[in-house]
């Protein structure tokens, strides 16, 4: 008899602070459940309650104590009405989410998590005339048929103001691919073999709606990397008439040299060829100022 009231007191001294939470008890009504459900069920309801508890002062992802940042344990039931768990994305973590959506219209993209937040829309603050020029420049091309090749010294903004544009194209249901040349050209090296890998990346530059082409001509040339590598992608988005733009540190005729190889031959008939596709792609525009770095 004395087991039995032990028991009994430990089923209790579980439940009974349970029903005294607002959240479980709105559950409760809100589903029009009983006190011997809660009973049945009490060991579901106080681990919701322990995670609920976790956040109740949260004051963003950044002090997210949750086994799985932002995702929150819920209560519900499945379709055949049996009490099940489930997680389901905080209110600080819905605005993150939200914040990404575009991702998926990235068909290709080495920006970063941060990156991906840059806004078109704020970039105009406390910036020099000269800035807002182009900055004026690029926008103006989101209505034209042609993209941009930014060029100009490290660190003046070039491709943060670039990746604000690609945003702007990807936040517009634009598939958007967006590669650093130098690390393009490097992971289709280390695949040199993996003619599927290749040519799956090399697609989604000719496909991609809109294409940026961030630091041209300071990836590892080669004849391959190139040839077989950028004129084709080129080729294909000249002859398509698809929106491209390109940053570099240097001036198109600098370029020219750049993808000239010594002691190869017809190595600056090669050059000329992609010259002449980017002059066709994209208005020349030039970023001065001071290194933002």
């Amino acid at each position: 008899m004395e087991k039995i009231k032990v028991a009994s007191k430990i089923t209790e001294d579980l439940y009974k602070p349970l029903l005294e939470d607002a959240r479980i008890l709105h559950f409760l009504k809100q589903h029009q459940k009983d006190i011997d459900f809660l009973k049945k069920h009490a060991s579901d309801f106080f681990m919701w309650q322990e995670t609920l508890d976790k956040c109740k002062h949260c004051q963003g992802l950044f002090q997210c104590s949750q086994p799985l940042q932002g995702k929150v344990k819920t209560l519900e039931f499945d379709e055949s009405g049996f009490l099940i768990q489930n997680f389901v994305s905080c209110k600080y973590k819905k605005k993150d989410e939200k914040k990404h959506e575009h991702e998926r219209n990235y068909r290709l993209s080495h920006l970063s998590y941060q990156e991906l937040e840059i806004d078109l829309k704020g970039m105009t603050d406390n910036q020099s005339m000269e800035y807002l020029m182009v900055y004026e420049k690029m926008l103006e091309s989101i209505e034209r048929d042609k993209g941009v090749f930014l060029h100009g010294q490290p660190g003046v903004g070039k491709t943060y103001l670039c990746i604000g544009m690609a945003n702007y194209y990807a936040q517009n249901q634009k598939s958007v691919s967006f590669v650093k040349m130098p690390q393009f050209i490097s992971e289709l090296k280390q695949a040199m073999y993996d003619n599927d890998f290749r040519q799956k990346q090399m697609n989604a530059l000719k496909f991609s709606d809109i294409v940026f082409l961030d630091d041209i001509g300071a990836e590892a040339l080669s004849a391959w990397t190139r040839d077989e590598i950028l004129l084709p992608i080129l080729e294909y988005r000249m002859n398509h008439k698809k929106k491209t733009y390109f940053t570099s540190n240097y001036a198109l005729e600098e370029l020219l040299n750049q993808y000239i190889i010594r002691g190869e031959p017809n190595s600056k008939v090669s050059a000329l060829r992609i010259l002449e596709r980017i002059k066709s792609l994209a208005v020349i525009c030039k970023l001065s100022g001071e290194s933002r770095r």
